[in-house]
């Protein structure tokens, strides 16, 4: 107990005391003292006499100041004398009390001369000694009666605590223990107090409002509070009188019953008492009343009463939506209660509650949209919730692996954000087991199980927890963004995204973490991820990034270490938190030193570092002049600036001078300008056309730009002389497609004669790098963006570009233009090859920068551009087979320096002479003579020096697969080319009709598109990016959300050509009655079908598969995607539908294009677009139910795609790598996710037909292009579903006959076996071994135990099982004999781990039927070594001694198991265990250990 110490008043006079000497003796003179004491006891007899009421008798008077005078002598050393009690008593009870040293006339408590000890002793004395003893006891109990009256002052006093102030103490102290405690520790007043309290509790309890004095505290917690130190010598006692208060009394009286059950109640009651409350609170909501549940917490139950509370408290939260977040970690505590068991079936059991509870908790607060945000609360609430399971876990180490385990093996679609933060909390309790946790994330995160929405959950319910263990998370996101797996890397990316608008506490932590990765060499993919990352975190949070803007400083640093495109990343990020949007403050530190470092790296001599400096400068030119809020107005249009003093001081001018210094320092090089040009077009595109600011170009520096960029490509690359000839090759104009009509006609006739001058910048090229070729394209480009910015979207100013005439060699459109071409020496051949190659790019970027203009005959321009694109690419296709020796393709981009040359790309080893040469020059393309009869020829050949003879055109093989070679790099087109697919029309004539040319997209121009289109989505999709090559980076590259959203628009003419392309199919099919070998099937114009049909379903499979599409900002645009992917008459119908329904339809749209599908690619491809599909629509309700559903329908698409037999555009059947590739994904959507059931079907269908293998080019009856050779890729997803399945089944917590598991895996792994016999092919061997090896790990791991429960049971079926698995074992032994005879080095490197693994089966079955007293049952012999037929492998004379000696080494007993396996015969029944050991022992006793010890190990 504490002491409350109160000051006792000094005297004023005090009196000094007196020194003892221990040594001396003490002499009291005797009748002094006698005489003292005399009138002390008379003195007090006197007193206490008139306090005695006259109504007692004479003998009762007498006796009771006897009793008085007794209790004044027994108490006289230890009394304080300063007591002095003004009150007189009015019942021998409160006289009892009087004399026993108790002041009673105090307000709030008794104050006692002495300790409880000495209280307690006098009691006793004064009632013992009292004449009337013990009759006096009866009259003691009636006055303690009277005394708890609820209306006594007595009461309040008797119940609750004392002040103690002895004699000699400088202080008075408070007692916690209350005078009815003394009564209770005198042993004859013990129960007659109880009887008085249990009366007066009653009594009480009945009453609905008890009446007390004011002021006073409770009764009832006061008179239930005594009992506490009685619990266990009146447990029954006790219990009995609280059960029939408890069912009496009213609301009130239970609860105070209940707030002091815990410690009144005799552990032994309480789950009595637990039982009390259920049947009394029939209501879960009275139940589990907060109150209730911090006293059942406290209680020991046992597993029956944990069981019902568990119950109760499960269909509470389920159904009562009213509990609080105040009263849920009570309950979590009060569940983990269970815990006190300590045993896997409570453990998992109370894992299993928890995780349920959780999960329907939060469920019901996602579902209610009304719910009101979590109140202020809610953060302390959280914390203490799982400060409890923290306790638990560190409380019970079965609890914690028993999370781990069920975690482990939740199936995908019920892993949630709770058991995400309870890995978290697993990690911090324990790091030891980080790695084992990051593992599992990893799979799951790779299984697509676990995605980033996953997080935007975890951060909604768990956000306080996230913040506590962000330390945690953010380590594991450290690693996972390393790794080299794009959906591991994709979902840390994703993870920081989100993480960073969790909380400002951790913004700059995340940023450091994202420094740190990028100044890591060891990975240039995660050094470009991560300045992606910060880019877009500056985009979106640009305020929060602002404030770390000196974070960002040592970047500058690191900027040699990174790559062009990293460079880009980065000088991006810093140079807009340098120069942030006006309304932001910018950051002038970082300014300077941006601007210094712009300016050394553009005067540096190293070409690397100018390209550096290019690029920095030009994202620091966009964010200097990027400070405008209005658009040009039409009066502004026709403004002009003439020079940069006319601009306005500020940045615009800054900028400006930027502009002018970067060109005054790369004025000599032509590949230094065009990347500049290249550069600024890009930026100016990506962020004026994606509206990625709120600000613009200032409108001044647009508009003198724009001026002054136009005249340069005028005066440089604009002609209006005639040309002449150079170097005996007669220049003309050619390809002028302008022309005079109602829209130009009061256009200057000057105007329409300009050419672009081609041919002369390569034959003739002059010193002044402005006017170099190189600059052609890109100087245009930022030309079109500058134009198209001003005029908003118009380039009506410069359309005459679009059509105009290029001066080109006379025989470029000639039909003997080969002819032509061998006949120039090899470096004219060259020049002439990059004459083709810069007019494919001029004719690119004009096409691509006209292809979103509105007018008619612009648009008709541009389709007419686009046929003769095709046309030239498809000559120069033909003139690259006799490229001479050396020949490199001009630099169609210009970040990096051009590639060395390579065998493939850059040099044809020998030069094709005689017959072979005659052969090619008289080849020509039959795609493009009907391309020439289509947009008409009007070249003629003009060199007269070269006298050639007609030139028969023959028909060449045509590449349906690939659009482009190696050597054909041309400069990539703008995103703009989308618009012809959503604008033009669209025919399947093929050649076009003439009136059909300029107005309609054909098969040739679809195709084009399309291809174009699919290589863009792979770089965004994909990330075929590779960090070295500059060319993987383009401006929608970079941006990939926007080239998604533009692609987006389209989706539908991109649907309805699809539908064109697939009734035209199977109008084919039904033609030729659906035989797929029919010749008609294989011309070009159905090839070209073909071709475009695939492109489609390729196109919409990577679009849907964008890894984005998870996070929540793009729900609406994904709405739309799908939406638009549906034919217009299903798109009408549509009334608001979620996102999981229209995922749903679209898949079943696509499924329908099954019959369709003529290529082995585009098979491939429709699978990967219907996962997609039923990934997108893995939300909402029934989303199990509808993914097996869908996962059933693509297993039929596959195994209708592998029965069906493949052919190439050419009409043979399909084989080589390729065919491989797609036939084993088809292989594995085949079998992913088959049941025991269908892997048992298959292989019995595969044992009868894969005889049929060993016959020469002979294919399997259900499945006609797997062949012998490439049979192992069928094997190969058998075995790996087979294991798959097992070891998915053995983490799954599933009830039921578990050895049933392992006999069907044993049959299957036995079908396998029969296989590998059946077709002996080595990588069907190797294949067989490495999975039988997992099988048995998993054996060791998972199914022992299970083997533990049958041994007794059911031994035959034991028997049965370990007999099918010695086949298995055997094989496994001949195998490794027979490899290790020939020297198979793929098979002997695993024969070490396969020993371990036997050697651990062998101890490990032996000990598990030691353990079940079976141990006579099992014997181990050495078994024969023999190759895979059986035939005895004789070891070799010179090592026997070797074999011997090592022998003699290891013991003869059951220890000897390196080279044996369980014998056929073994048997658990004890009636045949005798009998089957002495004839195994006769037998192996016969056996020669020197001529028949395996050498296999």
């Amino acid at each position: 107990m504490y002491r409350k110490f109160k000051k006792r008043a000094n005297p004023v006079n005090p009196k000094p005391l007196n020194p003892i000497d221990e040594n001396a003796t003490i002499k009291i003179p005797r009748l002094s003292t006698v005489d003292k004491t005399d009138d002390a006891i008379e003195s007090f007899s006197r007193e206490s006499e008139e306090n005695i009421p006259a109504s007692q008798e004479q003998t009762q008077r007498f006796l009771s100041q006897h009793s008085i005078a007794l209790a004044a002598t027994l108490g006289r050393t230890q009394s304080s004398s300063r007591i002095n009690c003004s009150r007189q008593p009015n019942t021998f009870f409160e006289m009892v009390l009087l004399n026993a040293g108790v002041q009673l006339d105090h307000d709030d408590t008794f104050v006692l001369s002495c300790d409880h000890i000495a209280i307690v002793a006098k009691l006793r004395d004064i009632l013992v000694r009292s004449p009337k003893y013990p009759d006096n006891i009866e009259t003691f109990k009636t006055g303690l009666n009277a005394a708890l009256a609820p209306k006594s002052k007595l009461a309040q006093k008797l119940l609750s605590g004392c002040t103690i102030d002895t004699a000699g103490e400088e202080q008075a102290y408070q007692s916690q223990n209350s005078m009815f405690i003394n009564f209770l520790m005198i042993d004859f007043l013990r129960e007659p107090c109880l009887e008085v309290l249990f009366n007066k509790i009653e009594e009480i309890a009945k009453l609905d409002r008890v009446q007390t004095i004011p002021g006073c505290l409770p009764l009832l917690p006061l008179m239930l509070g005594q009992l506490r130190y009685l619990t266990l010598s009146h447990s029954d006692q006790i219990y009995s009188h609280i059960e029939r208060i408890f069912n009496i009394g009213s609301d009130s009286t239970k609860m105070d019953i209940i707030n002091n059950a815990e410690f009144v109640l005799d552990a032994s009651k309480h789950d009595d008492f637990v039982d009390l409350l259920i049947i009394n609170y029939a209501s879960s909501k009275d139940l589990f009343h907060l109150s209730t549940v911090q006293m059942l917490s406290n209680l020991s139950l046992n597993a029956r009463s944990q069981g019902k509370l568990r119950e109760r408290i499960l269909d509470f939260i389920k159904e009562d939506s009213s509990c609080s977040n105040v009263l849920l970690p009570h309950l979590i505590r009060l569940l983990l209660n269970s815990l006190n068991q300590d045993t896997d079936d409570i453990v998992r059991e109370l894992v299993s509650t928890l995780r349920e509870v959780f999960n329907w908790r939060y469920r019901a607060q996602g579902d209610a949209v009304e719910m009101a945000r979590p109140a202020a609360n809610e953060k302390q609430s959280q914390l203490e919730l799982f400060g409890f399971l923290q306790q638990g876990l560190r409380r019970s180490k079965r609890f914690y692996q028993m999370w781990q385990r069920i975690i482990a093996g939740l199936p995908a679609m019920e892993f949630r954000s709770f058991d995400f933060i309870m890995l978290l909390l697993l990690i911090h309790i324990n790091e030891d087991n980080t790695l084992y946790i990051q593992n599992l994330l990893r799979r799951r995160i790779k299984l697509e199980h676990i995605t980033v929405d996953i997080l935007d959950e975890v951060k909604e319910h768990y956000s306080h927890i996230l913040e506590l263990h962000i330390s945690v998370l953010m380590h594991i996101l450290h690693d996972f963004v390393r790794e080299k797996n794009r959906i591991v890397a994709d979902f840390a990316k994703g993870s920081y995204s989100i993480l960073f608008k969790l909380c400002n506490s951790i913004q700059k932590n995340i940023l450091k973490k994202l420094l740190e990765l990028t100044f890591d060499k060891s990975a240039q993919h995660v050094t470009t991820m991560s300045l992606i990352l910060m880019r877009e975190l500056q985009r979106k949070n640009s305020k929060h990034i602002q404030n770390c803007a000196m974070l960002l400083l040592p970047l500058l640093d690191r900027l040699s270490d990174l790559t062009l495109p990293q460079t880009r990343l980065a000088m991006d990020l810093l140079c807009h938190v340098a120069f942030p949007e006006p309304k932001l403050k910018e950051c002038a530190p970082l300014q300077d030193q941006i601007e210094m470092m712009v300016k050394k790296q553009q005067i540096n001599r190293t070409d690397y570092v100018q390209r550096q400096g290019i690029i920095g400068c030009v994202q620091l030119i966009d964010a200097v002049a990027r400070i405008e809020t209005q658009l040009l107005e039409n009066d502004d249009l026709q403004t002009s600036v003439e020079s940069i003093t006319s601009l306005p001081d500020g940045r615009s001018k800054q900028a400006a001078n930027l502009i002018m210094l970067t060109q005054s320092a790369i004025r000599n090089s032509p590949e230094l300008l065009a990347l500049f040009y290249d550069e600024l077009a890009s930026v100016l595109t990506v962020r004026y056309y994606n509206a990625e600011s709120a600000y613009m170009l200032d409108n001044k520096f647009l508009i003198w730009l724009c001026e002054l960029m136009t005249y340069r490509f005028q005066q440089s690359f604009v002609s209006e002389h005639q040309p002449n000839a150079i170097k005996g090759i007669q220049l003309e104009y050619q390809k002028n497609i302008n022309e005079l009509d109602e829209t130009n006609v009061n256009t200057e006739s000057e105007v329409l004669s300009i050419g672009i001058n081609i041919s002369e910048l390569v034959l003739a090229p002059n010193s002044n790098a402005c006017d170099s070729i190189f600059v052609l394209a890109p100087l245009f480009n930022l030309v079109s963006v500058l134009h198209n910015q001003r005029y908003q979207c118009s380039l009506e100013v410069i359309n005459a570009l679009l059509g105009c005439a290029i001066i080109l060699p006379s025989f470029f459109d000639d039909a003997n233009y080969m002819a032509v071409f061998d006949n120039y020496d090899e470096e004219l051949q060259k020049q002439i090859l990059n004459i083709y190659f810069h007019t494919v790019n001029w004719i690119r970027v004009t096409i691509c920068a006209f292809a979103s203009q509105k007018h008619d005959a612009t648009r008709k321009r541009v389709l007419m551009r686009l046929g003769d694109l095709i046309c030239i690419e498809q000559r120069l296709k033909i003139l690259l087979t006799h490229a001479p020796v050396g020949f490199v393709p001009p630099p169609c981009q210009f970040l990096n320096n051009p590639k060395p040359k390579t065998a493939q790309q850059g040099v044809r080893e020998k030069r094709q002479t005689g017959k072979q040469s005659k052969a090619i020059l008289s080849e020509s393309i039959k795609e493009t003579e009907d391309n020439q009869q289509q947009f008409g020829n009007h070249s003629k050949v003009g060199d007269l020096t070269i006298k050639l003879g007609s030139c028969k055109p023959v028909k060449c093989k045509i590449d349906f697969e690939s659009l482009y070679g190696s050597l054909e790099r041309y400069r990539q087109l703008d995103v703009g080319i989308i618009v012809l697919l959503k604008e033009e029309p669209f025919t399947l004539n093929h050649p076009l009709e003439s009136e059909e040319v300029g107005t309609h997209l054909g098969l040739l121009e679809l195709r084009f598109i399309l291809t174009d289109l699919v290589h863009k989505l792979e770089t965004v999709i994909n990330g075929h990016q590779d960090v070295t090559d500059a060319d993987s980076l383009r401006s929608h590259v970079a941006k990939p959300e926007h080239f998604m959203c533009d692609l987006q628009e389209c989706l539908g003419e991109i649907t309805m050509r699809l539908i064109t392309l697939a009734e035209h199919i199977d109008e084919q099919l039904e033609k030729v009655n659906n035989v797929h070998s029919n010749l008609d099937l294989f011309k070009d114009k159905f090839n070209y079908v073909k071709t475009c049909f695939g492109l489609c379903i390729h196109l919409f499979a990577l679009y849907f598969s964008w890894s984005e599409w998870t996070d929540k900002s793009q729900s609406q645009l994904l709405q739309s995607s799908l939406r638009n992917a549906l034919p217009p008459a299903k798109r009408k119908s549509l009334k608001k539908p979620s996102q999981a329904s229209l995922a749903t339809q679209v898949f079943d749209y696509f499924l329908k294009y099954e019959k369709s599908v003529l290529s082995l690619g585009t098979a491939v491809q429709l699978q990967r677009l219907l996962r997609s599909l039923r990934k997108l629509g893995a939300s909402g309700e029934n989303a199990a139910k509808r993914a097996v559903q869908q996962g059933e329908e693509i297993r039929k698409l596959c195994t209708i795609m592998l029965k069906r037999k493949w052919f190439h555009y050419s009409g043979s059947l399909e084989k080589g790598a390729q065919c491989n590739i797609h036939l084993d994904e088809l292989v594995k959507g085949f079998l992913k996710d088959s049941p025991y059931d269908r892997q048992k079907d298959i292989l019995s269908d595969l044992n009868e037909e894969c005889g049929l293998l060993n016959k020469k080019d002979t294919a399997l009856d259900s499945f006609p292009n797997i062949k012998k050779a490439n049979f192992p890729l069928l094997f190969r997803g058998l075995c790996e579903i087979l294991i798959a399945t097992l070891s998915g089944q053995c983490t799954a917590d599933t009830a039921g006959d578990r050895f049933q598991l392992w006999e069907s895996t044993i049959g299957l792994l036995n079908g396998l076996l029969n296989v590998v016999k059946k077709v002996e092919q080595p990588r069907n061997f190797g294949l067989f071994l490495k999975h039988s090896q997992l099988f048995l790990k998993l054996l060791l791991q998972h199914g022992l135990p299970v083997l533990e429960t049958i041994v007794r049971d059911s031994p035959e079926r034991l028997v049965t099982f370990l007999s099918e698995l010695q086949n298995v074992t055997k094989f496994l032994h001949n195998l490794c004999c027979h490899s290790k005879s020939i020297k198979n080095t793929a098979i002997i490197c695993y024969i070490p781990s396969l020993r371990e693994t036997l050697e651990t089966l062998v101890f490990r079955m032996k000990a598990l039927l030691a353990a079940n007293k079976c141990h006579a049952a099992f014997h181990i012999s050495i078994l024969d070594n023999k190759d895979l037929h059986g035939d005895a492998i004789r070891t070799p004379a010179g090592s026997f001694a070797t074999e011997t000696n090592s022998d003699e080494e290891i013991p003869a007993d059951d220890d000897d198991v390196d080279e044996t396996v369980l014998d056929d015969t073994m048997s658990i029944s004890s009636s045949t265990r005798r009998s089957s050991l002495e004839n195994r022992s006769s037998k192996s006793s016969s056996l020669s250990k020197t001529s028949s010890r395996s050498k296999c190990f």
